[in-house]
């Protein structure tokens, strides 16, 4: 099957889950075209890794104005009811304040020009990779280009300051969340969607790539692992000042966080402050062999997410399941849907914003017997081969793909309840003015 995935900015180190997920479909036969709405960062397009993905990857932004122009006139005349049809729709659903308005507005010029630039692209079907810009975007291109289209939410985008997410699920052939905690929020704070549209598939982890090792050499020091962006939401604030506790207590141990962000001089400036320099190591971003590395050398993964004030949070972070494929006990914050991943047996689950928490529990895994910490990882790397594994989940979603047929309108909005097939003005300017359009292209 031919897919066309649009994601809001790719690729990123945040986003590596995308990139498997793309690399097994197409594995599995599928041939997948990329198009980001927004260029990466100059940080990740100078690692070589990040450049080699960019050269497959269309980028809609910053526009030709030219192109831009031609596009909405393209749109506006030679596919006249599909185009204004869809921007009166899009305007006058409910939205809370002018600016989500106005946002709607500016990404419905997107999808046009994005609709523009892939309508000799060869595909079915069109994915969203988050329910935000993506989709809509998507939503657009669709409409414009007379394809189905489907969507992934994630957790910020449904969380934090979500806009227009039932018209977005409700036009799409399927929607595909994270954990069954999402598809309960979505069904429980978006009107008028229905359950089994909604499929619960958990990020996927490579057991190949993230194969612990064969025998775990055992550390001078207990070592303390977290791998996140250094943002509020991941909570290594509150691993920080546990740390702080344990140095109070006279343990040994040493805390490794790899990421950066935002937080990262507030959590330097923390670091020397509590006088943690020798027991917390703040490592920045690094590339994916030495997190492999350093999750064979840990003999805990911590990552005590939390909401974030803005209501930003995970949906289920990636990187805990792939500390659980390596056989690493994990702790983590009981919080969205991180139960469904962190079940018993292979980690601690403690309350979220409660640094106290944190250091109790990693107190805990100090005190255990290796071979049991050992146990512990064994029933989590258990747990993400029975659920989380990349190909059986990646094969469930080329399924779902494979579903999607021709006729995508059986399941869109009221708004957008319009014929494929259009029906061109006749007479008068307009007519005219469509007629010579039509030339151009």
């Amino acid at each position: 099957m031919r897919i066309l995935y649009i994601v809001g900015t790719y690729p990123l180190v945040t986003t590596t889950f995308i990139e498997r997920e793309v690399a097994t479909l197409r594995a599995l036969g599928s041939n997948i075209e990329l198009l980001s709405i927004r260029r990466p960062p100059r940080q990740v397009t100078a690692a070589a890794e990040y450049r080699a993905l960019q050269n497959e990857v269309r980028y809609l932004l910053p526009p030709n104005l030219i192109r831009l122009l031609l596009a909405h006139l393209y749109f506006a005349f030679k596919h006249p009811r599909a185009y204004w049809s869809l921007l009166f729709w899009l305007l006058t659903r409910s939205q809370p304040h002018l600016r989500e308005r106005m946002k709607t507005l500016l990404h419905f010029g997107e999808g046009v020009y994005a609709a523009f630039l892939v309508r000799g692209v060869a595909f079915d079907h069109i994915h969203a990779h988050f329910i935000d810009r993506a989709a809509l975007v998507a939503l657009c291109v669709a409409r414009m280009l007379e394809k189905s289209y489907s969507v992934t939410a994630h957790a910020n985008d449904i969380y934090r300051a979500p806009v227009l997410v039932s018209e977005k699920i409700l036009s799409a052939r399927f929607a595909v969340t994270v954990s069954e905690f999402n598809k309960q929020h979505l069904l429980t704070h978006f009107a008028g969607l229905d359950a089994e549209r909604i499929f619960v598939l958990h990020p996927w982890v490579d057991m190949d790539e993230f194969r612990p090792p064969a025998v775990h050499a055992g550390n001078p020091r207990f070592r303390i692992l977290s791998v996140g962006r250094l943002v509020e939401k991941k909570g290594q604030r509150y691993l920080i000042e546990a740390c702080a506790q344990l140095r109070e207590q006279r343990l040994d141990f040493e805390c490794i966080i790899i990421g950066d962000g935002p937080l990262q001089q507030e959590f330097e400036a923390l670091v020397n402050a509590s006088e943690l320099s020798q027991h917390v190591c703040l490592l920045g971003a690094q590339p994916k062999t030495i997190v492999l590395e350093e999750l064979r050398r840990a003999d805990v993964f911590v990552l005590p997410v939390v909401v974030a004030r803005d209501g930003d949070r995970d949906g289920m972070p990636v990187a805990l399941a792939e500390a659980m494929a390596m056989q690493v006990p994990v702790i983590s914050t009981d919080i969205v849907g991180i139960r469904e991943l962190l079940q018993p047996g292979t980690g601690y689950l403690i309350p979220p914003n409660d640094a106290t928490a944190v250091a109790d529990a990693i107190h805990s895994m100090i005190g255990m017997e290796q071979s049991a910490r050992l146990a512990m990882g064994k029933r989590g790397r258990a747990v993400i081969a029975k659920d989380f594994e990349l190909k059986k989940g990646v094969s469930q979603l080329a399924e779902l793909f494979a579903s999607s047929d021709a006729d995508l309108h059986s399941h869109t909005a009221p708004g957008l309840m319009y014929r494929p097939h259009r029906r061109h003005i006749k007479s008068g300017p307009a007519h005219w003015l469509q007629r010579k359009v039509r030339g151009i292209f």
